[in-house]
């Protein structure tokens, strides 16, 4: 299996910018608690963990589109080096375990994105 780790930064650098955006607008939307007390009783919290997880489907989308082979896996990547880059940024914080869920489902939907690139790259209408 060949990693192309520029395809994989690529995409996590997608998924990275997108999610700042995402925390800019739960910011702006006063829902703040999701990053420090986020909980399933509260739909919007749900929603939003969600949108941060399918923002990492996109990240491996980018990743498995620029990848030549091992689609899915490049997209799962992006995930983990977002799992890595968030452990290394938050060196003694307590991360939330409904935000370590929505980084694991994160991870998934990097490898969905993965497989859909690969899908669409190899579609009769894309080459």
């Amino acid at each position: 299996m060949n990693i192309r780790w520029t395809a994989v930064i690529t995409g996590f650098m997608a998924d990275f910018a997108c999610t700042i955006l995402l925390q800019v607008v739960i910011l702006a939307i006063g829902q703040s608690a999701v990053f420090t007390d986020p909980s399933l009783q509260n739909p919007v919290h749900v929603l939003l963990i969600l949108i941060g997880a399918t923002l990492t489907g996109v990240g491996g989308f980018v990743a498995g589109w620029l990848a030549d082979n091992s689609f899915a896996m490049h997209g799962l990547l992006v995930g983990v080096v977002g799992i890595l880059v968030a452990a290394l940024a938050n060196v003694g914080v307590t991360v939330p375990p409904l935000l370590l869920l929505g980084q694991v489902i994160g991870c998934a939907f990097g490898a969905v994105g993965g497989m859909l690139a690969e899908r669409v790259r190899k579609s009769p209408r894309a080459g």
